[in-house]
């Protein structure tokens, strides 16, 4: 038996329009991808009821799936028509649930609401279909099973081998609903019909651009590409994940030891590890303290190192030295320092790094100061110009970086970087 396919279909108007971001599809194919079933096909449509019933066809036919599942259009209101093409679609019909009816009047009576009669479209029940519960909404979802030969069109001998059946499911649109059905029901049926699982491990790396990487292993790539597939996934900011997915998990393990023996020094953990996480098990580890002194950056580094939950262990604090005023009285650079090489200067960032650490009692000091834009620049500092020390063991590791035109992407940016350098310090120190 081949490896299970599975389609996913997510219904609005706007998840088109972009006034919605369809995240639904990505949570779907995250908590599948974790129960080792892949994704193969992915289609966003608008509410109607033609192009429904066409996509339910198209990923049948086309695609051969055995799951298909839907989400949005089953809500009380006019534009909500997924129910419609799925009784078209398997020749059912539904009838009133007087039971379902009476539970939901009962809920809104508890909240001090009249039921609305739109929401008797919600009471309805599939005559062919298994409705699906919803545990904390009123419209409940709809699971039909059917073997490939008795639908209702002409897909007969479509699906070959030991396949017979195709499960299709549709579920809410508002993640909370939809997320209780599929981890309560949809996910545990989809289980139990996956004889062959795929593995799915990455290699997270930053600091290098994905070009470069697949430069690197694309011999790895081209010699593994029928057993394994190679992906490469940019993060804004972070770095590159490079994602290795196969139902072999011996060779999955065999190819991230080759491919991390050819790119050890951008790679900074795996699978669901995060950079400060990381580091942060490094200050651990090695029983250090750090103090930031941050003027364009303004404070992002210190969230990003307290983002971890006890951060108070290793960080002790850190100044928002944005005014040359600050630097002089909180950390104590030298005015006549500032004066004489200006703010953003390799000197000043060192004295940023140094004085932080000293004032704070921290076994490391990090300074930043740059030109973070889109004003400030000249022709020899230009926007994007940023400096970043760091204070550690005495010594004084300095960076400089020409970065962009925007000054967020400079700020964030700064950020990532100089926490991989301190990553690089720690491992090689």
């Amino acid at each position: 038996m081949g490896i299970m396919r599975v389609g996913i279909i997510t219904i609005g108007n706007e998840l088109l329009s972009g006034f919605t971001l369809d995240r639904n599809a990505a949570w779907i194919g995250q908590q599948l991808l974790s129960s080792g079933i892949k994704v193969n096909v992915h289609h966003t449509i608008p509410d109607d009821f033609g192009v429904i019933y066409d996509t339910l066809e198209y990923q049948l036919k086309e695609w051969e799936c055995d799951h298909i599942i839907v989400t949005g259009g089953l809500g009380p209101t006019v534009d909500d028509i997924t129910v419609s093409a799925f009784l078209e679609y398997f020749d059912d019909s539904h009838e009133f649930d007087k039971e379902y009816w009476e539970i939901l009047c009962e809920r809104f009576k508890k909240l001090n609401f009249k039921m609305p009669n739109l929401n008797k479209n919600q009471a309805y029940k599939s005559k062919k279909g298994s409705m699906i519960p919803n545990l904390v909404g009123t419209a409940r979802g709809l699971h039909y099973t059917a073997k490939h030969d008795s639908i209702l069109r002409d897909v007969k001998g479509l699906i070959t081998g030991d396949k017979n059946k195709v499960n299709f499911y549709a579920l809410p649109g508002v993640p909370k609903e939809m997320k209780s059905m599929f981890t309560n029901y949809v996910l545990p049926e989809i289980e139990k019909t996956n004889k062959k699982k795929v593995v799915c491990k990455s290699i997270r790396t930053t600091g290098v651009p994905e070009s470069i990487l697949q430069e690197k292993i694309t011999d790895i790539i081209e010699s593994n590409k029928d057993d394994c597939d190679i992906a490469f996934l940019p993060h804004r900011m972070l770095g590159v994940d490079i994602r290795l997915t196969s139902s072999d998990s011996e060779l999955v393990d065999r190819l991230i030891l080759l491919i991390v023996s050819r790119i050890e020094k951008y790679v900074y953990g795996y699978d669901n590890d995060k950079l400060e996480q990381v580091i942060a098990n490094l200050f651990l580890k090695n029983n250090l303290t750090i103090s930031t002194a941050e003027s364009c950056t303004s404070g992002l580094l210190a969230a990003r190192l307290t983002d971890v939950p006890g951060s108070s262990k290793y960080f002790k604090g850190g100044s928002v030295c944005y005014s040359n005023e600050l630097k002089i009285n909180d950390v104590g650079v030298d005015k006549d320092l500032i004066e004489r090489y200006g703010a953003v200067s390799e000197e000043v960032v060192e004295s940023l790094a140094k004085n932080i650490a000293e004032k704070n009692n921290s076994d490391i000091g990090i300074g930043i100061t740059g030109i973070a834009g889109p004003d400030g620049g000249t022709e020899k500092k230009p926007v994007g110009l940023v400096f970043v020390g760091i204070f550690y063991k005495n010594n004084l590791y300095i960076k400089k970086y020409n970065l962009t035109p925007d000054r967020t992407t400079n700020r964030e940016l700064t950020v990532i970087l100089c926490l991989n350098e301190v990553r690089k310090i720690l491992i090689n120190s």
